[in-house]
Formats: C-alpha cells, structure tokens, sequence
C-alpha cells in the first residue's frame, strides 16, 4: 500500500511578469517548511518520491519538501504545470513502487484528484495544504476509493 501526499504549492509573490515563474513569497516558504516537516513526520521509512510541476513557485515547494526528505527522489515536469487529473492518476500508478509519493501541483487541480481519488472527501487546497491518502494500486489501475488518513493546513505568521 502506498503513502500519497497531495500538495499545492505554497504562498507565491506576485512579483514575475507571468504565472508561470511566480516565486514563493516569504509567507510560501513558512508554509512550505511546515509542510514538509508534516510530510516528513508521516512518510514511511521506505523509498519516497516527489513529482512536481515545474513552475518556480512549486518547484520551490517541491525542493523544500525534498530537503526533509534526503532519500527521496525529485521529479520536475513542465507537463505538470497544466497536467489534468488523469495525468496525475498515470503518474501515482506509473510510480507504484514508492512507498510514499509525494504530488506537488496547483489548484484547481490537487482538489479535483482528491475528489477523484476519494469521492466522499470535497478538499479545498489553500496555499502549501497536504491531503494524506492510503491508496492500493491493482493491475488494471487505482483501487478507489482511497483511504483519506488526514488534511493538514500550515499556520504560518
């Protein structure tokens, strides 16, 4: 059984001419270690992954997380940035030997994939939020629903 974490990006500035290369603001990078540390105290002890949109702003996020998580692998995509869930589900199944995999992505989209991987959890991501999941992976793809474990919203100052 695998560990997923869903994560929006953290806080970012609006200070890049387009969305695309928005850095995290001061606030993102508080809610991203927060963040991470909740991924860190969470994960299993087994192989992590992190897969994340390669916009700058969740790049930034991705790699904070990833310095929690020194034996994780990182992956970064452009394909991400405007991925749809049906991306993300290839990508949780394509990935199903990682322990923990740990998705890094924009709203509206980690919303709808928590939707979608558990129908009875509506989740609306604010800024660096962190879904936790069980989730079994069978043969001919994800065995829904998926096991919601937790919901963790970062209270940066």
């Amino acid at each position: 059984m695998m560990r997923l974490f869903l994560v929006r990006h953290a806080d970012a500035s609006f200070t890049s001419s387009d969305d695309y290369n928005r850095p995290l603001s001061e606030l993102g990078k508080k809610q991203a270690q927060l963040s991470a540390a909740y991924i860190q105290q969470n994960t299993q002890s087994e192989r992590s992954l992190i897969v994340a949109s390669s916009a700058l702003r969740t790049c930034q996020t991705a790699q904070i997380i990833s310095d929690h998580q020194p034996s994780a692998d990182l992956y970064q995509d452009r394909a991400f940035y405007e991925a749809r869930v049906g991306q993300w589900c290839d990508v949780i199944i394509e990935k199903s030997d990682a322990s923990n995999l740990i998705l890094v992505g924009h709203n509206p989209t980690m919303g709808f994939l928590a939707k979608h991987l558990n129908t009875s959890q509506q989740v609306a991501f604010s800024p660096a939020c962190v879904a936790q999941y069980h989730l079994e992976i069978a043969a001919d793809g994800l065995k829904l629903p998926a096991q919601y474990i937790d919901f963790y919203i970062p209270h940066a100052n």
